[in-house]
């Protein structure tokens, strides 16, 4: 049974108004004042409410407005108020104190009988809203722990990474990737889709995507960028697009590789100095407006040196709005990153805008990304001693043979699986074929998931051994000096582009062996091949080699044997894949 509450201190209109209501089928609850009004309210919940005006210890407007503001914004009971008076002012005041309707004494049954009918209609509409309101907050939940998911699931992240993400609304459309290649450098990816919500949201998902499985397969971060870029060129509207911050740390922290593309600049903090050292801007429109962009030569390299942080932030730090519609601005931002006092770039940023804000409404996704250039950030990756390889001394030229029947009686047997891939031409100018590699590999065998950083290592030092000295029969010599590495890669493209012969096969074969996986690795070059046993002469300790020369050493030892056949064109590997910890 649908319940009402009168409220009135008089109680003949109490008793007058309830017989009108129990006529129209309520149950009926009384109250002598407003402050009984509202806990009768909390205590019956009814469905509709009589509001006498004047009333003693709490008038009509006050406990209006107080259950109004108990009822908020997730249910909707009318209050009528019933009243005398008849000044415009006092009625106005009825209403806005949260007052739905208003009849006048003394009560005409017609009239009360069409404002019940009236508030029952404004009522079931309020109770579909509700309904609705509470089905999509439920699905927004829903998508939201999908989208959490999706995007921020295998994310490389650590202590020496630090994020602050507020997103304007229930969806951010900042997005913040990071992940190790095989060759353990950290890609990160700070990201801004056009607007905020989920619309701005719906982007990152394919992006995301494109990012973790790529970088997981090797893939360079101008290769990783043009995907995302021609796969949002191609779903996303017309007026939508992504602006972008990409780098790329490397493990010695000699430089960062980065590229940005309609985003604010990236800052390089000093560690000892605690300022500025270096600033990059934006090369490039945002990702979704073209479909061809050379992301290659908008990579720009930047020295960096240990413990030294990297800044990143997207403009809704800088646009963030004051009560006074003040810009934060970029001076703020800086004088941040400068102040000698500040130990976290995160936490005095994210301080001084709710200090600037003052608790205002959020107009934008605010995203900042501090990156402190440690070890630390590699802990998930494999790392491997150079210093150890040094120790071993493989002063023996023997020693590039070893396990040399182990290799052979393993090519003998049947292989658990095998694949060949063969480039010829053009396609090794067009191709790295690495990534592709690494692909097929985790494809055909789930236990190469914790040796995918030995097998990248091996797999490119022993591509470019066959492509640089095979196929386009360059000398390393020519990188004995930095000027010399310079003249060794103008050459190299000069050759590339030309090449129009030649081919590399890699040929591979997987035996479980004592249940552990042993891979064969077969790579043949159609070049005159070299004199193994004379590069390890001449080098006969690492140490010696200066700019070059390191691979043969470094295979080596991540291998279980190495073996060069003559003349020095094949090299045939066995790799014994590392067991899951």
């Amino acid at each position: 049974m649908k319940t009402a509450l009168v409220v009135d201190d008089n109680n003949v209109n109490r008793c007058l108004l309830t017989a009108l209501l129990k006529r129209d089928g309520y149950r009926v609850v009384e109250a002598e004042d407003g402050l009984q009004a509202i806990e009768k309210y909390v205590l019956h919940q009814p469905n509709i409410i009589f509001m006498d005006l004047m009333m003693p210890v709490m008038d009509g407007i006050e406990s209006c407005k107080r259950i109004k503001a108990i009822c908020d914004k997730t249910s909707f009971v009318p209050i009528i108020f019933v009243t005398a008076v008849s000044d415009e002012n006092k009625l106005s005041e009825c209403i806005e104190s949260g007052g739905d309707d208003f009849i006048t004494k003394p009560v005409d049954l017609q009239v009360l009988s069409a404002r019940i009918k009236s508030m029952e209609r404004l009522s079931l509409l309020y109770d579909t809203h509700f309904a609705m309101v509470r089905r999509i907050q439920r699905d927004q939940e829903l998508a939201k722990n999908v989208f959490n998911s999706v995007i921020f699931n295998d994310t490389q992240i650590c202590n020496q990474i630090k994020i602050l993400l507020q997103p304007a609304e229930t969806f951010s459309g900042d997005m913040f990737l990071s992940a190790l290649s095989p060759a353990g450098e950290l890609h990160v990816m700070l990201a801004d889709f056009t607007g905020h919500g989920l619309g701005a949201a719906l982007g990152a998902i394919p992006a995301s995507d494109v990012f973790k499985a790529m970088v997981a397969k090797g893939f360079s971060g101008d290769k990783v960028l043009s995907s995302i870029n021609k796969k949002l060129k191609k779903i996303l509207p017309i007026g939508m697009f992504m602006a972008a911050q990409y780098l790329i740390v490397r493990k010695d922290f000699d430089y960062v590789s980065i590229c940005i593309c309609g985003m604010p600049d990236v800052f390089i903090r000093d560690h000892t100095e605690h300022k500025i050292k270096h600033r990059v801007k934006s090369a490039s429109f945002a990702l979704g407006v073209v479909t061809e962009i050379d992301f290659k030569s908008l990579f720009e390299k930047v020295s960096i040196t240990e413990g030294d942080s990297i800044i990143l932030c997207s403009d809704g730090v800088t646009e963030s709005v004051s009560f006074e519609h003040e810009l934060f601005g970029e001076k703020r931002l800086e004088d941040i990153i400068n102040d000698r006092e500040c130990v976290s770039v995160i936490d005095g940023v994210e301080k001084a805008i709710s200090e600037f804000c003052g608790g205002g409404a959020q107009t934008d996704d605010i995203s900042l990304a501090e990156i402190i250039c440690t070890e630390s950030l590699f802990l998930n990756s494999q790392s491997y001693d150079e210093d150890l390889f040094c120790e071993l001394g493989l002063d023996a030229p023997a020693q590039a043979n070893k396990a040399n029947e182990s290799t052979l009686d393993f090519l003998d047997q049947d292989s658990n699986w095998k694949y060949q891939l063969t480039l010829k031409g053009n396609e090794l100018a067009k191709l790295n074929p690495i990534p592709i590699l690494i692909s097929q590999l985790q494809e055909l065998d789930n236990q190469l998931e914790h040796s995918l950083q030995s097998l990248y290592t091996i797999l490119t030092e022993l591509y470019i051994n066959a492509l640089d000295h095979g196929v386009l029969k360059l000398d390393s010599q020519l990188k004995s000096s930095p000027q010399g590495f310079e003249i060794y890669f103008d050459e190299r493209e000069k050759r590339l582009s030309a090449l129009e012969s030649g081919y590399i096969n890699f040929s591979f074969r997987g035996l479980n062996e004592n249940g552990q996986l042993k891979i064969n690795i077969t790579i043949e070059d159609s070049g005159n091949g070299f004199d193994i046993e004379q590069v390890l002469t001449r080098y006969a300790h690492p140490n010696e080699m200066a700019l070059c020369g390191r691979g043969i050493f470094l295979v080596h030892e991540l291998c279980h044997s190495l073996v060069y056949s003559e003349p020095g064109n094949k090299v045939d590997v066995v790799y014994m894949c590392t067991r899951p910890s």
